[in-house]
């Protein structure tokens, strides 16, 4: 069952808060209540409370509630003076209430419209967000500045001038593979191998219904357990609002016990046949090396065997190292053909890119010459 719940208003003259909705006149000015927005206390209106959220709602006694009524007040169309709901005649004009078409919630919806498009005309800048956005300005400006900054710096480069070519280096390797034969193993014997047994051994396992067999599950399900009730609030229009009770069903969760029918499975083994055989493969035996630290490279003797070929994959390093004017090594590999064109005792300047890590030898104006890559 529904109650009536009291609201209140605030004088829009001198500021006098908490007026009492039945109260028609403002205790402090005087002032009519007119066009006014009613409210609950802690603003509860048109929200929702539980059962023990109540404590500081002023219900209506009947009497008070059947003075103020359930309908909203009226506006007089003669002298726009408001009037309660029971009142057949303007208490202002004595203009007849059938004449009059607004009420409270038309003032209301009225004065929220031309606020909205009060809010909606003021100018852009005016505005809280494009305060907002303005504060923020300087902020992404700091922002963009240090990206511009950080990729100015990666895209800068550190250069090591005035280095001296201390050595030369070089390698070259050739890998040398090995005919061998091999004892295996499979389902199958590949092409080039030789059969030397074989047996029935399991391949796999299958999986084969075996029987049922009855089992206990546990289950659980949702049942209804009580009700709730809740209140929500809605304005009368008059000064007072209405309390609806709800109610909401709350549920718990039942546990129980299922007998069910579960297959069971056996793993039956299948066989098959596996092969025993032997076979030749070519695999990795050793490596062929030569080096030295002059211009004069050359590829090493591989002296193969008659069960030995040259492997694919030939490598080869070409290097020098350098020293600067405190005394620091380093060691650059490069293109053979470039590597050709360093010299002992040769000054060199060397510029690295810190994004990519890319070095180059550049000339005296910073032009690069030649890609070299660090140890």
């Amino acid at each position: 069952m529904s109650r009536t719940v009291m609201g209140y208003w605030d004088c829009p003259v001198c500021g006098n808060k908490g007026v009492p909705g039945n109260v028609m006149n403002c205790p402090a000015c005087g002032r009519a209540r007119g066009d006014v927005q009613f409210y609950m206390k802690d603003n509860a209106q048109n929200t929702s409370r539980e059962e023990d959220e109540r404590g500081d709602i002023e219900y209506l006694t009947q009497e008070q509630s059947e003075e103020i009524g359930k309908n909203p007040d009226w506006y007089c169309s003669f002298c726009n003076s408001l009037n309660k709901d029971h009142a057949a005649f303007c208490t202002n004009c004595g203009a007849s209430r059938e004449s009059s078409e607004s009420n409270y919630f038309d003032q209301l919806k009225k004065r929220q419209e031309a606020e909205a498009a009060e809010q909606a005309a003021q100018p852009a800048q005016s505005r809280p967000e494009a305060h907002q956005k303005k504060s923020r300005l300087p902020l992404l400006l700091i922002i963009l500045a240090l990206i511009v900054g950080l990729m100015m710096y990666m895209n800068g480069s550190s250069t090591y001038g005035d280095l001296q070519v201390t050595e030369l280096a070089w390698t070259r390797v050739i890998p040398i593979e090995q005919n061998r034969e091999f004892t295996e193993s499979g389902w199958t014997v590949p092409s080039g191998g030789t059969l030397v047994g074989q047996r029935q051994e399991i391949h796999h396992y299958d999986q084969v219904l075996d029987h049922y067999e009855n089992v206990e599950v546990q289950r659980s399900r949702q049942v209804l357990d009580h009700y709730e009730t809740y209140y929500t609030y809605s304005d009368n229009g008059n000064g007072s609002f209405e309390e609806v009770p709800h109610q909401r069903p709350v549920y718990t969760t039942e546990y129980y016990t299922e007998t069910v029918s579960q297959p069971v499975y056996v793993n039956v083994p299948r066989y098959a046949t596996r092969y025993t055989y032997t076979i030749w493969r070519w695999v990795d035996s050793r490596e062929a090396t030569a080096s030295g630290n002059t211009h004069d490279a050359y590829w090493p003797e591989t002296n193969l065997a008659a069960d030995e070929r040259e492997g694919t994959n030939r490598r080869e390093v070409y290097a020098f190292s350098t020293v600067n004017e405190k005394g620091t090594a380093q060691v650059w590999h490069l293109a053979e053909a470039d590597w050709q064109a360093i010299d002992v005792n040769q000054r060199l300047t060397i510029t690295t890119q810190r994004g990519s890590g890319e070095s180059w030898i550049v000339d005296e104006k910073g032009n690069k010459q030649i890609r070299v890559y660090r140890n």
